[in-house]
């Protein structure tokens, strides 16, 4: 019998970090990702790095994506407790020296989230201060429109490559994976894989985000780049093996964000 509530969210949990430290202080650096290729200077501009702080003082390692010059979409279990938080964008290395600071101003978790059954999974971040929008620093429109499935996506991260392996990455990741039909999700998931839900096939050979992936950026580029969702979660069994990816799917939310956001 499938274990359908045995899933890891996929935020990385840093017992030793201040949030205003640098990236580099708080682990080793090296590629991450399953089986992920390293991303270019300028190649996913959108994505962001959240390295927060909860109300109870754990120091916790997140995703996400730019949506406006002050606004950061991700998951909801990235803010879900959130006391204060660091953003880094412009450079795929978090350790770089061009790596531009944000700090975080106000947290928006979705009034529905439940992180027992990983409803409404979404949540946003604005900046303390606008960012400049420049080659390697821009936001990404959202998506509108419902994704098919056998659509090619990019997820990108600084997460793990491997279940044992449980240090922070410097360098930024990404896999390129094919959305599955939410019927054939829930065969592994269940009643979490709702109408807000996409999720994105294993791959072959395997593909995954992993722990510190959570709220990255979910991008097709048919005609342009789009961000379809925001990773979510994982199989509980690791991510080592043939399971889906979950992720919350952008045009369901579409309203909410712009509702929070004016977007």
């Amino acid at each position: 019998m499938r274990r359908y509530s045995l899933i890891f969210l996929c935020m990385t949990t840093i017992y030793a970090a201040d949030v205003d430290e640098p990236m580099k202080d708080i682990g080793n650096v090296e590629p991450r990702i399953v089986n992920g290729e390293e991303a270019q200077e300028g190649q996913l501009p959108w994505q962001v790095g959240i390295l927060g702080r909860t109300v109870d003082g754990s120091a916790f390692f997140c995703g996400g994506a730019l949506i406006s010059e002050e606004w950061v979409l991700t998951a909801g279990h990235c803010v879900d407790g959130i006391k204060t938080a660091a953003i880094y964008s412009g450079a795929t290395k978090l350790s770089s020296p061009n790596r531009t600071t944000s700090q975080g101003a106000i947290f928006v978790l979705h009034e529905d989230y439940d992180h027992r059954t990983l409803q409404n999974d979404i949540g946003l971040i604005q900046l303390r201060a606008p960012l400049t929008f420049d080659d390697k620093t821009s936001a990404i429109a959202l998506a509108s429109d419902e994704l098919e499935t056998g659509v090619n996506v990019t997820v990108s991260g600084w997460g793990q490559t491997s279940d044992s392996d449980t240090s922070t990455s410097d360098a930024l990741n990404y896999i390129t994976v094919s959305t599955i039909s939410n019927s054939d999700c829930a065969i592994y998931y269940g009643s979490v894989v709702g109408p807000g839900t996409v999720c994105t096939s294993a791959g072959n050979p395997l593909k995954s985000p992993c722990l510190g992936d959570s709220g990255g950026p979910v991008v097709t580029n048919i005609t342009e780049p789009l961000l379809v969702a925001v990773f979510s979660f994982v199989n509980g069994y690791g991510c080592e093996l043939p399971y889906p990816a979950g992720n919350t799917r952008t045009a369901y939310y579409r309203d909410w964000i712009r509702n929070k956001t004016e977007i």
